[in-house]
């Protein structure tokens, strides 16, 4: 796999593969891919603005 590939490729490759092995070497890049875009994304959420949750 190229490290150029974007992750709409790998995740289109996963989408389509028969092969557990090959299967696994896909999603773990693509975990890669989506975890470094996250970590360089600049739409990270302002501070005060976390989803809310709620107790019952």
């Amino acid at each position: 796999m190229s490290p150029n590939q974007s992750w709409r490729q790998l995740a289109e490759q996963a989408s389509v593969e028969t092969d557990s092995a090959k299967l696994f070497e896909i999603v773990s890049e693509l975990n890669r891919v989506l975890g470094e875009r996250d970590e360089t994304s600049p739409q990270k959420r302002p501070h005060g603005n976390e989803p809310k949750s709620y107790c019952a």
